[in-house]
């Protein structure tokens, strides 16, 4: 599956998980992603970097390397106590 295929996967997901919006790249080299901002600010965001779904968490400047759509879902499932 393409890095395209998978993002699109993911967005899936996401927008059916509500508060999730797409947010295009408009700095040049800078991946497109779908992001979380519950108070205005981005919480989190997600995007597809040679083919491992990966969670940013902007408050920490930490990167997550999740098992596909799979270990996004489990992983948000866990952070959002379901």
């Amino acid at each position: 599956m393409s890095d395209e295929e998978l993002f699109h996967r993911v967005g899936s997901v996401l927008e059916a998980r509500g508060g999730w919006h797409y947010e295009a790249a408009t700095t040049p080299g800078a991946l497109p992603s779908w992001c979380l901002d519950p108070g205005g600010s981005v919480a989190l965001s997600v995007n597809v970097i040679d083919g491992a779904v990966v969670a940013y968490l902007p408050a920490s400047d930490r990167e997550i390397r999740l098992q596909g759509i799979e270990g996004l879902t489990v992983w948000l499932d866990t952070r959002e106590g379901r």
